[in-house]
C-alpha cells in the first residue's frame, strides 16, 4: 500500500501578493524609493553625458523597471497582478489612446496657464534646444526613451502603486488628485505644471475605470509621442506665452466633448479586461 504524508498532499504554493503581505507604509516606501531611483540614475547619467533622452532611459530602466523585476523574482510576487500589468480588450486600449488624444488641447491650455505664471527657465530652454535629436538614430533613441520605456516606468509608480494604494485607503477622487499632483511635481517643470497635472488626472481616470497600468501606459505613450513630435517640429521660443485664439477655445470645447464621450464608454466597458 502506498503511503502518503502531509507533504505529498500539499497543493502547489501560490505566490503571495505584494498587496497581501506588505503594509501600506511599506508600499508607499517602495513607490518613494522607485521615484528616488529614477531621479538618481537620471542625474548620474546626465553627469556622464548631458543629454535629453539618455538619462531618461537610464532612470526608467535602472531606477524602476529592473528593481521591480528583481524584487518580483526575489519574493515571488506575481508581477502582472501586483503592478496592474493586465492587458484589457484591444477596444479598451484604443479608447484609452483616443482619450489621450482628446486631452491634448485642454492640457496644452493648462500648460499655457502655467507658462504665463512661471516662464521657462532660460538655461533649461537653451539646453533643450541644443540637445534635440538631429539624426535618425537620435530620434529612435528619443522615441524609445520617452514614448516606450519612461511611460511604463512612470505608470508603474504613479498608477500601479501610488494611485492604487491611495484609492484603497481614501477612494478614487483623492487618489486621482494625489497621484496627478505628485506626477506633475516630480517632473520638475513648473512652467508646464498645470498641464502635467491635467495629464495625470486623465491617466488616473483610465486606471480607475480599467484597473490596468497597461491601458495607462498606452495612453501615456500616445500623449508623449505627439508631444515629442511637437518638440521636434516646434519653432520659436518656449519661454514666450502663445496667444490663445477663438479657434483654440473651439478646439478645446470639441476636445472636452470627445473626452466626455470616450470617458463614458470607458466607464461602461473599461473593466472588461482579458
Amino acid at each position: 500500500m502506498n503511503q502518503y504524508n502531509g507533504e505529498n498532499l500539499q497543493e502547489p504554493q501560490v505566490p503571495r501578493s505584494l498587496w497581501e503581505t506588505w503594509s501600506p507604509g511599506r508600499i508607499m516606501g517602495l513607490a518613494t524609493l522607485l521615484m528616488a531611483g529614477n531621479f538618481f540614475f537620471q542625474i548620474l547619467f546626465y553627469m556622464v553625458r548631458a543629454d535629453l533622452f539618455v538619462p531618461v532611459l537610464a532612470g526608467a530602466v535602472a531606477g524602476v523597471l529592473l528593481p521591480v523585476y528583481l524584487m518580483a523574482r526575489r519574493w515571488g510576487f506575481p508581477l502582472r497582478s501586483d503592478f496592474s500589468l493586465t492587458v484589457p480588450h484591444p477596444i479598451i486600449l484604443a479608447a484609452s489612446a483616443l482619450l489621450a488624444i482628446c486631452s491634448l488641447v485642454p492640457t496644452s491650455l493648462l500648460a499655457e496657464l502655467s507658462l504665463r505664471m512661471h516662464p521657462v527657465n532660460s538655461q533649461w530652454e537653451s539646453f533643450f534646444r541644443d540637445n534635440l535629436p538631429t539624426t535618425s538614430l537620435g530620434v529612435v533613441l528619443a522615441v524609445f526613451s520617452v514614448v516606450i520605456v519612461a511611460p511604463l516606468a512612470e505608470e508603474i509608480i504613479f498608477r500601479g502603486l501610488l494611485h492604487r494604494l491611495a484609492s484603497s485607503m481614501w477612494g478614487a477622487v483623492p487618489a486621482a488628485l494625489i497621484s496627478a499632483l505628485v506626477f506633475g511635481i516630480v517632473h520638475g517643470e513648473p512652467w508646464f505644471l498645470f498641464g502635467l497635472v491635467g495629464v495625470g488626472l486623465m491617466l488616473a481616470f483610465i486606471y480607475e475605470v480599467t484597473r490596468s497600468v497597461t491601458a495607462c501606459w498606452v495612453a501615456h505613450a500616445v500623449h508623449n509621442s505627439i508631444s515629442l513630435w511637437a518638440m521636434l517640429n516646434t519653432e520659436g521660443s518656449l519661454a514666450e506665452p502663445q496667444t490663445i485664439t477663438m479657434q483654440d477655445w473651439g478646439l478645446a470645447a470639441v476636445s472636452l466633448l470627445g473626452m466626455a464621450l470616450v470617458g463614458r464608454f470607458l466607464l461602461r466597458f473599461g473593466k472588461q479586461t482579458t
